[in-house]
């Protein structure tokens, strides 16, 4: 019986593991490949006067800002040695009873841009396609495709 019930519990956590790859917390410091080059989020020393904590620069030039204590984001590529082509990233900008303000920022423009989302959704889970962006926030899914969200259907079960 022990062992039936740790070999569930093994496979439980394998099944959460699985998917980790997708979802980073940022920390203080953080350098993600990107099909643009380097990305960089670096919490900066002093909080701004207009309450800028991190900055984010691409190659090293001035890309975005974070406003939040915290955030947190989701790389569309499939293993460390591939680079992104876009990032989901969640702003902390309340803390942590506040909804996120939600971005996407989508290397494969040229130049590479930051888009809006919704500072309305605390995302759940991120499925990507080649037009969308699939977001789940509190059992409800979302499709970003185009500069607008739109409730949408979930998505059908992959193999991943």
């Amino acid at each position: 019986m022990n062992l039936f019930k740790l070999s569930l519990i093994g496979v439980l956590l394998s099944l959460c593991c699985a998917a980790s790859y997708a979802q980073t917390d940022g920390g203080d410091r953080d350098s993600i490949q990107t099909v643009a080059g380097t990305l960089s989020i670096v919490r900066v020393e002093h909080v701004k006067t207009d309450g800028v904590t991190f900055n984010a620069s691409l190659n090293g030039a001035q890309f975005d800002q974070l406003y939040g204590s915290r955030y947190t984001y989701y790389t569309d590529s499939t293993g460390t040695d591939k680079p992104a082509t876009r990032i989901v990233v969640e702003d902390f900008i309340g803390g942590f009873s506040d909804t996120p303000s939600v971005s996407l920022y989508d290397f494969r423009k040229k130049p590479p841009v930051v888009l809006p989302i919704s500072n309305k959704l605390d995302v759940d889970d991120i499925r990507w396609s080649d037009s969308a962006v699939l977001l789940s926030a509190n059992g409800s899914w979302y499709s970003f495709a185009g500069k607008k969200l739109a409730r949408s259907k979930p998505p059908k079960k992959s193999a991943q």
